[in-house]
């Protein structure tokens, strides 16, 4: 068998970490990792399954591996929770997040002409899944998955159901990780998982802040970013580490869901409108540069005309800097997919059409703020025209001309233009 690999990932953060980690183990045992699937011997599709939308594009994915690549294996979350869906469009080999680890021994062992389907039991986890990446492969950030897994079990979501109880990494390993990176020269970190907030619940004397401490000390580490956490999180404890440490990134994601209190319920969410507008105004007072950004569901079942305007009007008011905004998917297993009055498709669409506008308004609107302002960069991927992309500390998108072999260097570079949610800048020479 040939000993090229290349990988495709879909959904957030921690899925982007699983599939690193998954490409470390082959890079140790001697595989070369390249971009594309018509260079590869072996693909490797990395599923979700958050939405109906998302499971259909991991299917995609594997179809289009499979006309470009001899082998092709579909792992990860979409994979749990169907797994013969991915057989059917042509995956070689299914493994779902309980045993996605050992897919290497699959890859050797496997036997051509056969498919192997194994989603293993999400029930048996004997713990956080181990790993020893010191390198994410064509990134200047490096993605650090402390937490898996959702105690939570909101009424839409499939999550828990597909990767299990929430676990956390011990933070031995998560601090010997981290410097791992800064060795390798990464000087952002993305702390991620699933429900970062509940990290350390199930250890002794360690909790999000204390290992949130402890990475930001690590010398060669110039920013600390959180991936996502819910609004129950923002303590006065969680303030005060976010106003003494500066190497902690101004920007934080805060699942709202809904503007509506009565949906909100009917969600299973633990938190009010007036709790999320309570935690982002705080955040605001000791952070004034701070981007909050948020995600939507349109459409839940039961949402009425007067509930969609409550959430329209309060995300107004809230004015987050970016608003991501999911038309209502019925996941099977979930709770909220048997509930009575669901929403035609073409209501939840123009619902969401609504969001999305008034989601670019408040970008747009937020990014002016920061025009003209020289901000600290961290450079990015360059493309064939001598550009940059790059993430100001408080996530802002930006664009700005330099010379090759800047790739993850922070820089200061002036926001000039706002183009579409993103800057052109100019880098700055001191």
């Amino acid at each position: 068998m040939g000993k090229r690999i290349a990988a495709t990932t879909l959904g957030c953060k921690v899925n982007m970490h699983d599939t690193h980690a998954l490409l470390a183990k082959f890079v140790d045992a001697g595989y070369e990792i390249v971009r594309n699937a018509d260079d590869a011997d072996i693909c490797v599709v990395n599923t979700c399954c958050v939405t109906n939308t998302a499971d259909k594009k991991s299917r995609q994915a594997v179809r289009r591996a499979k006309s470009r690549c001899g082998m092709v294996a579909a792992v990860g979350c979409a994979c749990q929770a169907n797994p013969a869906r991915f057989a059917e469009v042509g995956a070689d080999i299914v493994l779902g997040t309980a045993n996605r680890a050992g897919l290497l021994e699959y890859i050797e062992n496997y036997s051509s002409g056969e498919t192997v389907v194994d989603k293993g039991d999400i029930s048996d986890f004997g713990g956080f899944e181990a790993n020893d990446i010191s390198k994410i492969h064509g990134r200047t950030r490096a993605f650090l998955k402390i937490q898996d897994g959702c105690d939570n079990f909101c009424t839409f979501c499939i999550i828990p159901h597909v990767r299990g109880k929430s676990r956390s990494r011990p933070p031995g390993d998560v601090l010997d990780a981290a410097r791992r990176f800064a060795q390798g020269g990464y000087k952002e970190i993305v702390v991620a998982g699933i429900c970062v907030a509940s990290y350390g619940k199930d250890l002794q004397d360690c909790n999000l802040l204390t290992v949130l401490e402890q990475i930001c000390k690590i010398d060669g580490i110039e920013r600390v970013r959180l991936s996502s956490v819910e609004p129950d999180a923002i303590t006065p404890e969680f303030l005060g580490f976010v106003a003494k440490h500066p190497k902690f990134c101004d920007h934080l994601h805060l699942s709202l869901q809904s503007g509506c209190d009565a949906v909100l319920a009917m969600m299973g969410r633990k938190y009010t409108g007036l709790q999320f507008a309570e935690a982002v105004a705080a955040l605001r007072k000791i952070s004034p540069d701070i981007s909050i950004t948020t995600d939507v569901i349109a459409g839940f079942p039961g949402e009425s005309a007067a509930y969609h305007r409550q959430t329209l009007d309060f995300i107004a008011n809230l004015g987050p800097a970016a608003l991501h905004v999911f038309p209502y998917s019925a996941k099977e297993g979930t709770s909220a997919a048997k509930m009575d009055n669901q929403l035609p498709a073409r209501i939840k669409n123009e619902r969401a059409k609504e969001l999305i506008k008034l989601g670019d308004a408040l970008t747009k609107a937020h990014n002016a703020r920061f025009a003209g302002r020289v901000m600290p960069v961290l450079a990015e991927a360059r493309n064939g025209a001598g550009f940059y992309e790059g993430k100001t500390t408080n996530y802002i998108s930006v664009y700005f001309e330099g010379a090759q072999g800047l790739e993850g260097s922070i820089l200061d570079v002036r926001l000039d233009v706002d183009h579409g949610g993103k800057f052109f800048g100019v880098l700055q020479y001191s």
